[in-house]
């Protein structure tokens, strides 16, 4: 019986130890100038994959990420449906065979926003509790 109340603690260790830290909410935003003001889940999927490169106005559509972090996880897990390492091996293969250059990456929240509110056709992801002046919350339906 402690040997089961064992392994039980330490399997529960272990799965804490991989989940996000405090799972905050994921946003994704644009620059205010932005003529898209809703987005369906797919059609992000496809912005972040390099499938979609235009906004519906057809102005291109300047695409950033967090390099890493939990924010950056739980993007990729709700959003994108794939792991860290998933995200990354579709763009390495994608630069490999010559089909797309990944999103530019931050290291912080805050330079993410900066470069959102001051990029025409930019979009990022913070979590909900990043101030972020100057940017547009994206509606993701």
């Amino acid at each position: 019986m402690r040997r089961l109340f064992i392994i039980t603690i330490f399997f529960l260790t272990a799965v804490m130890a991989v989940v996000p830290e405090a799972l905050a909410e994921v946003l994704i935003v644009v620059h205010p100038d932005n003529v898209d003001q809703s987005l369906n889940s797919t059609e992000l999927e496809r912005i972040y994959l390099g499938k979609t490169s235009h906004w519906s106005d057809n102005s291109p559509i300047k695409v950033v990420m967090l390099k890493k972090g939990a924010t950056h996880e739980a993007f990729l897990e709700k959003y994108l449906n794939r792991t860290v390492h998933r995200f990354v091996s579709y763009w390495r293969q994608m630069v490999f065979t010559g089909k797309g250059i990944p999103p530019r990456s931050f290291l912080d929240e805050k330079e993410l926003a900066a470069f959102v509110a001051a990029t025409p056709g930019s979009v990022g992801y913070i979590s909900d509790d990043t101030v972020a002046p100057g940017v547009q919350v994206l509606v993701i339906h």
